[in-house]
């Protein structure tokens, strides 16, 4: 998968509309402060958590563990780094890269409902199509989520509820249907392909709606559904919530274990009424049927609309990640994801066993993990949010990024203080970890220590997911009137950062 979901970008966007959220205290791990005051890295010395061998393939198309072992960068060289292109856009792209597997073309698309296909190596136009007239009065709109490529097609999903399979060598439109009956419910996610299957995280913008319209009354159901790569028929639909419960949206990422045929995935809040199960959980279900095989609720009676705040509002922003670690002596598959209470949580894959669960740092509406972790060489890296709240600018919100052992939890290392506000994850390339935010900042951090090794300014926030192949880095970018007035109007469109030899 390739995307932001964005997920994280609905999370920050919609709290333009309310603004005074509640920010929630500070959530600490036996490990230690998140937040000392340092810019330092805070080196704690555990071992890295030795892993059995993994398919990079696997890792990388399944798995989403937002990492590759297979670029050129590391941390002799990333000091190369410097932008190589940008394919500007009119509107903005959050949409994350999509690379074919020749590696020669990127693919994606914009909030006015445009998908492009550009040229990996110079980012110069191969074809475009608006698929879509996209609702410009929603908070979010258009293609803001990430597809997916299967058998030949880009297959898209719009904020608005249509599914389109591209052609991927002309971008004609080969076949489009809805994917929901609800007029307000849409894609926000990044689309998961397998075995002939689209999976798709059905969203809604009901919930800004309770803040924009006087008196409204969601009555949105989150669910997930399987369409037929060929056809775009339903193949299968799993319901979230059922009435008179309201909310628990999917919009993050997927993760597949092919060996379990297990889909894994998480969700958000509830709206109104009483919390039910399935709300601000890891889910696991067959990947063929939508049949549940296990769930884990990790936060109980989360009631949110921006209208009525009454939970804590710590909705899953990152979506399910699949490793392999050695816990206790016994390599095991692990399923991970992260959290906007700032935590990230890990189970066993197969049973959905509690195995731990590490503070990133601050939790709250804004605050917490917006986005998946990187996993590599038996670590996971992330960041976390710290207070930041719209309007606030976020260079005066620092975030802390951390590596952690994959088989433990515990810290390796921590940088506090360490660069804006975000609300895309970053990834690793090797011995490299990268985080972008949402002022533009580019940073690289050396995965052994936490040492800052580069840093770049890019002229507009960066709204996708960070994408690597070979020597490049690539994402999303743009400056939506909903980040406020601390952002002055930029250059839409994808990036490529490209370390020269």
């Amino acid at each position: 998968m390739r995307v932001l979901t964005l997920e994280s970008l609905y999370h920050f966007f919609r709290e333009a509309l309310f603004v005074g959220a509640l920010l929630l205290p500070c959530l600490l791990t036996p490990f230690g402060s998140t937040h000392a005051q340092t810019d330092a890295a805070i080196l704690v010395e555990v071992a890295p958590a030795p892993a059995a061998e993994v398919n990079p393939e696997l890792a990388e198309s399944l798995w989403n563990q937002h990492s590759t072992m297979e670029s050129t960068i590391n941390s002799g060289n990333v000091a190369n780094m410097e932008l190589n292109w940008k394919y500007l856009t009119p509107t903005p792209v959050s949409h994350a890269p999509v690379i074919d597997e020749t590696g020669s073309a990127v693919y994606f698309a914009d909030w006015g409902g445009t998908v492009y296909k550009v040229d990996r190596t110079s980012g110069k136009l191969i074809w475009k199509n608006k698929v879509e007239e996209p609702m410009k009065s929603w908070p979010w709109h258009g293609l803001a989520g990430t597809g997916v490529l299967a058998e030949g097609k880009l297959i898209e999903a719009s904020v608005e509820g249509t599914a389109f399979a591209l052609d991927t060598a002309t971008g004609d439109v080969l076949w489009q249907t809805s994917f929901t009956e609800d007029e307000q419910a849409g894609n926000l996610s990044e689309l998961f392909y397998h075995n002939g299957l689209i999976y798709i995280g059905v969203q809604s913008v009901e919930e800004p709606m309770t803040k924009m319209k006087k008196n409204f009354k969601p009555d949105f159901q989150g669910e997930v559904v399987a369409l037929d790569v060929n056809t775009g028929r339903t193949v299968w639909e799993r319901p979230l919530v059922t009435p008179p419960h309201t909310g628990v949206p999917m919009w993050a990422s997927f993760a597949l274990d092919p060996d379990l045929n297990m889909l894994y995935f998480t969700t958000g809040n509830n709206y109104t009424g009483e919390a039910s199960e399935l709300s601000d959980a890891v889910i696991a279900v067959d990947a063929t049927t939508g049949e549940m095989k296990w769930h884990n609720q990790v936060t109980q009676h989360d009631v949110w609309t921006p209208a009525h705040p009454e939970g804590p509002d710590y909705d899953f922003a990152g979506g399910a990640q699949l490793f392999v670690a050695n816990v206790n002596g016994q390599d095991r598959k692990l399923v991970g994801a992260a959290q906007k209470s700032g935590f990230y949580h890990v189970f066993d894959a197969a049973t959905g066993e509690k195995i731990w669960s590490t503070s990133f740092g601050y939790g709250g509406v804004q605050g917490g993990m917006h986005g998946e972790a990187s996993i590599g060489n038996g670590m996971v890296f992330g960041w976390s949010n710290n207070g930041f709240q719209i309007p606030g600018d976020p260079s005066k919100y620092p975030i802390s990024v951390k590596a952690l052992n994959a088989a433990t939890g515990s810290h390796k290392w921590v940088k506090n203080h360490a660069q804006p506000a975000s609300i895309v994850p970053g990834y690793l390339a090797n011995d490299v970890y990268f985080v972008g935010s949402l002022d533009g900042t580019l940073q690289a951090y050396e995965a052994g220590s936490g040492k800052q090794l580069h840093s770049v300014k890019n002229p507009v926030p960066i709204l996708s997911w960070l994408w690597v192949r070979d020597n490049t880095l690539y994402f999303g970018g743009g400056s939506p009137k909903l980040l406020g007035k601390w952002v002055k109007p930029g250059e839409n469109g994808m990036y490529a950062y490209t370390v020269k030899k």
